[in-house]
């Protein structure tokens, strides 16, 4: 679908349905009349952000009672703009276009105090912009991500990786056990952060396999981890937990690191409705609990070496057979997001609600007929071994159990 036909489609909801799609999507909104100003009734700061290709292309301070005058900030004469402001703009308003089915355009966010917390006032898809200089903007950047696309097809091949996270927990007092009591920070086995107000604990075990350019390379790798895991995590009384949130308030993720394939707004949508829809069918309750902060769609983050992570789906270190059936249907999706064109998420208001409630029986009435888009490709072949009994779980119903132990799944010794 063009930047014409995404406006299209933009311009025929109602505010009230872009609002209520930005707020469940984690999004502040404004777009609805109301919100908090400050004691004069004006909002502190407001900014334009011109987004193309999922980047921001400009960044621009808004001035002036008609909100016309446009100033792009530039780091260092700005002393308000500080790098760090300018990547939270940015993710923002990349956020927000892509929970509206926009792949360009403007957003303009404000702030009502100190706190740096930005709110969506208005949002102007790239077709409807009618200025002349910020066209040629939208222009140039097309033309750069045409190149870049053309650029990826230089024989680099597809590669995969992962960072699954799991919990570590005393089964006599179902306390947490801080997974930094065992593992470092850095390696493949390793320990992730939690920033509270009390500081930074370390309590979620991570694992950071090597990647792979085959599903079945990538999965090796994660076999290895767990091993090392199991040697590393000295006190085998100890249960471990995957899933979406085993205990209340520690949110886990199953990322999937992409690389040699060019990161686009198709590609997030791909997996968000091929990939996503049907693991959430699976997900114990509490695992809904993770979204809008964490879990959203479209969640991705860029990663130094040019690829980059997919931080939408839950651990699916709940079972080999799930890991591996996520695995290989990750890669396939990924080698032919091209010819998977289906797009409920963005098109069907009744779906985008119930992804976010957890509403797991609405969200299975619209799996069919992508199952069958991922089964009638040309590679399925090569997958169905591994993928068709994920599928056939999700079509038969039931949910994972986030309270079990999974070191037996994986032949993860119990005993000492």
């Amino acid at each position: 679908m063009d930047s014409r036909e995404e406006a299209e489609r933009f311009g025929s909801w109602s505010v009230q349905r872009r609002h209520m799609r930005l707020i469940r999507s984690g999004v502040g909104s404004l777009l609805v009349p109301g919100g908090n100003r400050d004691g004069n009734g004006e909002y502190r700061s407001r900014y334009a952000v011109q987004v193309s290709g999922l980047h921001a292309i400009e960044i621009a301070g808004v001035q002036g009672a008609g909100r016309n005058l446009r100033i792009p900030v530039a780091i260092g004469r700005d002393p308000a703009a500080s790098p760090s402001l300018l990547k939270q703009l940015e993710k923002l308003a990349v956020r927000s276009l892509y929970a509206l089915g926009l792949s360009s355009g403007e957003v303009l966010l404000v702030s009502a105090g100190g706190d740096r917390k930005y709110a969506v006032e208005k949002i102007t898809p790239s077709a409807w912009i009618g200025n002349s200089r910020l066209e040629m903007l939208y222009k140039r950047a097309r033309e750069q991500e045409q190149r870049q696309a053309e650029g990826m097809g230089n024989g680099r091949s597809l590669m995969l990786g992962m960072d699954p996270e799991f919990l570590i927990v005393d089964p006599v007092n179902g306390e947490v056990v801080p997974a930094s009591r065992f593992l470092d920070k850095e390696g493949e086995v390793g320990c992730d952060a939690v920033h509270g107000e009390g500081g930074t604990a370390y309590p979620i075990a991570e694992l950071r396999p090597q990647p792979s350019e085959s599903p079945r390379g990538l999965l090796i790798g994660l076999m290895r981890t767990l091993r090392m895991a199991g040697e590393m995590i000295g006190d085998r009384s100890l249960h471990w937990l995957a899933g979406g949130m085993p205990k209340s308030g520690l949110p886990l993720g199953g990322h999937l690191h992409f690389s040699g394939i060019g990161l686009t707004a198709e590609l997030l949508r791909a997996l968000d409705n091929y990939l996503t829809l049907p693991v959430s069918v699976l997900e114990a309750p509490g695992s809904r609990l993770r979204r809008p902060k964490y879990g959203y769609l479209g969640d991705f983050r860029r990663q130094p070496h040019g690829g980059f992570e997919y931080r939408t789906l839950p651990s699916f270190l709940v079972s080999p057979m799930l890991t591996k059936g996520i695995v290989y249907l990750a890669y396939l999706i990924a080698a032919n997001h091209g010819e998977l064109k289906r797009r409920p998420l963005d098109r069907d208001e009744r779906l985008h609600r119930a992804y976010y409630a957890g509403q797991r029986d609405v969200v299975r009435e619209y799996l069919e007929p992508l199952l069958a888009d991922l089964q009638a490709l040309e590679d399925y072949k090569e997958a169905e071994k591994h993928v068709q009994p994920l599928l056939r779980h999700v079509r038969r119903g039931g949910t994972w159990d986030e309270s079990r132990d999974i070191r037996p799944l994986w032949h993860i010794p119990i005993r000492p």
